[in-house]
């Protein structure tokens, strides 16, 4: 059982939309072919398969059955590129044999005792579109998850890429989003039925950590963070459009700061227009998640009751103001736009800038980071002196040093390095908690003001706030700590 790479777009779609392009004769004509599936998934009782990142089913199709192991891409943060190895067998258990399970950590020897997880039922249409040199496998899936007792619907379109160019796949989802609404997928089928067993439905997902190898240039570390960070928006979108929970709403906003973050750290590599054009975009949809997101710092702050009902109602609206923007075909095309940018952008043909591209990964880290440090050391300086608008400059710094130390924390192994970074990353985070309330105390009376609610200033002052003397001794005290700490990446 080979393993091979499955370069894989998914797209999310209602029954509705599926019903559309099944209907059209330019997406599923003449050839499409129907089968029904249900494939168990199979883990041990600790879920190590899941824990190692794999994924172990076996699929009925008719008389026939299909064992399959998938595993991440060695980008990790990939959104569609994923290993995986496929082999008939003859029955509806796994065939592990006695050697290792393809795909699997060097340590996980098997087989080990495994048994069903949970199941996905699913009615699949599907047909091959051959355009411009490339061939490509358009699926339609409509079906469900089972898992612990609960269930959850699946209705999605795929992608994959037989042979040709990955450009070629982004051509058709921009053709299929015409005739229909889609939005880019996320979740695999497997990560669908753990979640379930876990219950995680309607919670928010903070940042994974995002793996990068040593073998890495800048451009491929590159594309696997910026992935990582859709990733993270897409998860927490469809949890806010579901429940419009503040949670959420939080993890997408930082979801596209950290992304926004990335953009510049990785500025040199991919300036051009297209760049520009879509960090316009993130501070439009940014700015509106930041609306609401004001609100709901603010809310806790304020023993008003009034004043809070009026707030309750100001969330509302914008939450509304949200709600559209990510409905719209503005904000589908946008995540799309991205992508395609992040994984075949005009960046990656530059060649004045084959240089930077081709940097190994751990010595372009290892630049940015002493640069942000730098940046940090000489802007904190005498921050109890410092003006609102200067100690937010700080704040920013701040916040794109511990992003930046987030997304490279895997170039930089050991123990060592492991403690110096916890440390280093706590001193920041201590940091932009302190700044970040004297910030909140700032943009409170800002919304106050425009809100046409009168006394912000003492509505804040009697509310939960800590002194603006404290906040600010603390952020000096997590300045000299992070000046005075030992740097991880050396």
């Amino acid at each position: 059982m080979s393993a091979e790479i499955e370069t894989e777009l998914k797209l999310s779609a209602t029954p509705e939309a599926i019903a559309t392009l099944l209907a059209d004769a330019t997406a599923f004509g003449d050839g499409a072919t129907k089968t029904r599936q249900v494939s168990t998934y199979f883990d041990t009782d600790a879920l190590a398969l899941h824990e190692a990142g794999l994924s172990l089913r076996v699929r009925r199709i008719g008389d026939r059955r299909v064992q399959t192991v998938k595993a991440e891409s060695a980008t990790a943060a990939s959104l569609f590129a994923r290993e995986e190895a496929e082999r008939d067998v003859t029955g509806d258990e796994p065939e592990l044999g006695s050697g290792t399970i393809p795909l699997a950590p060097a340590e996980g020897r098997w087989p080990m005792p495994v048994a069903p997880v949970f199941a996905t039922e699913i009615e699949r249409t599907k047909i091959v579109h051959a355009t411009d040199g490339s061939r490509i496998e358009l699926v339609a899936d409509s079906g469900r998850v089972v898992a612990g007792g609960r269930e959850e619907a699946i209705s999605e379109i795929e992608l994959e890429l037989l042979d040709g160019d990955r450009r070629a796949l982004f051509a058709l989802a921009r053709r299929l989003a015409k005739l229909a609404p889609l939005r880019l997928g996320v979740r695999s089928k497997s990560e669908r039925g753990y979640g379930l067993l876990a219950d995680r439905r309607g919670k928010s997902d903070k940042a994974e950590p995002v793996r990068l190898g040593d073998d890495m240039d800048a451009a491929t570390a590159f594309e696997a963070i910026a992935g990582a960070c859709l990733r993270h928006f897409r998860l927490n979108e469809d949890r806010l459009l579901d429940t419009g929970r503040a949670e959420p709403l939080h993890q997408a906003r930082v979801a596209l700061r950290r992304l926004r973050s990335a953009l510049t750290i990785f500025g040199d590599m991919l300036a051009g227009p297209e760049r520009d054009r879509l960090r316009d975009e993130l501070r439009w949809i940014s700015s509106l998640l930041g609306e609401v997101r004001n609100i709901d710092v603010l809310i806790p702050q304020i023993d008003h009751a009034p004043t809070v009902t009026l707030l309750d109602e100001a969330r509302v609206r914008a939450l509304a103001e949200v709600r559209d923007a990510l409905e719209s075909t503005r904000m589908r095309t946008l995540i799309l736009d991205l992508l395609e940018w992040i994984t075949v952008g005009e960046w990656r043909d530059d060649e004045d800038r084959a240089a930077l591209r081709e940097t190994p990964a751990r010595i372009y880290a290892h630049d940015v980071l002493d640069g942000l440090r730098r940046r940090l050391k000489r802007r904190g300086r005498q921050l109890g002196k410092q003006t609102e608008e200067q100690r937010h400059a700080v704040r920013i710094t701040g916040k794109k040093l511990r992003y930046a130390g987030e997304f490279f924390a895997s170039l930089f192994p050991g123990k060592k390095a492991a403690r110096r970074r916890d440390g280093f990353l706590g001193a920041i985070e201590e940091l932009q908690t302190a700044l970040g309330e004297l910030n909140d105390l700032a943009s409170g009376r800002e919304l106050l003001a425009r809100l046409g609610i009168a006394d912000g200033e003492t509505l804040l002052r009697e509310g939960k706030r800590k002194e603006t003397k404290k906040l600010l001794a603390d952020a000096e005290a997590a300045y000299d700590a992070i000046v005075d700490g030992k740097r991880f990446w050396r």
